[in-house]
């Protein structure tokens, strides 16, 4: 039988008419935290399904798994914590794009196309993020200032960038793909880190 935790509390048996992760998370949500607790990491016989990469999806059936443990927080400590994992990430991405850029204008091989993979669902996560604090916490992008203009105009603008570095990557213009990569990303970079330090700022001012 599969045992339960919350913050490493041991809670009531699962009933047996679930039997995927999908519903464990919505019973724990339904009964076993508080409003304004969100989830912010799951851990299945001791590895945590988030940063495990080995684990794709979901899984459909718990019913081999040992223990699943949840842990929560508040929705302000959660959107510290990531953006700050946001933030770190943006300052490895902002030292070593160029030389990935260089990658694609000289030698293109395995590892330059690897890079991009996990440059491009890097960039998905953030965006994806950036998007769901400015919901979460009613922050209209227009409000901020990223760069000397609007963060939305500095979000559509990295948004078109990227736009265009997958064409030329469909294309296979590594020139371009280069160039883009150097001179038209990077340089947005340290804005986005201006946008996501006025998140942070607005969320500990409601703190």
């Amino acid at each position: 039988m599969t045992r339960l935790f919350v913050d490493k509390r041991e809670v009531a048996a699962i009933p047996p008419d679930i039997n995927s992760l999908d519903q464990v998370i919505r019973l724990v949500e339904k009964d076993h935290i508080s409003g304004g607790t969100i989830i912010r990491q799951v851990q299945i016989d001791g590895r945590p399904l988030i940063q495990d990469a080995s684990i794709q999806s979901l899984p459909d059936c718990i019913a081999n798994k040992e223990k699943i443990e949840i842990f929560t927080g508040t929705l302000h400590e959660v959107a510290l914590d990531s953006i700050q994992e946001a933030v770190a990430y943006l300052e490895r991405v902002e030292a070593t794009t160029p030389m990935l850029a260089n990658s694609f204008r000289t030698s293109v091989g395995t590892s330059a196309f690897e890079n991009l993979k996990q440059f491009y669902e890097g960039f998905y996560w953030v965006n994806l993020l950036m998007d769901r604090l400015t919901q979460s916490f009613r922050i209209p992008l227009n409000a901020g200032q990223a760069g000397g203009e609007s963060a939305e105009e500095h979000h559509n603008k990295l948004a078109s960038a990227l736009k265009a570095l997958i064409e030329a990557h469909e294309k296979k213009d590594f020139g371009l793909m280069g160039d883009l990569l150097e001179y038209e990303i990077t340089p947005l970079i340290q804005g986005c880190k201006e946008i996501f330090a006025a998140i942070r700022g607005r969320i500990l001012s409601e703190g």
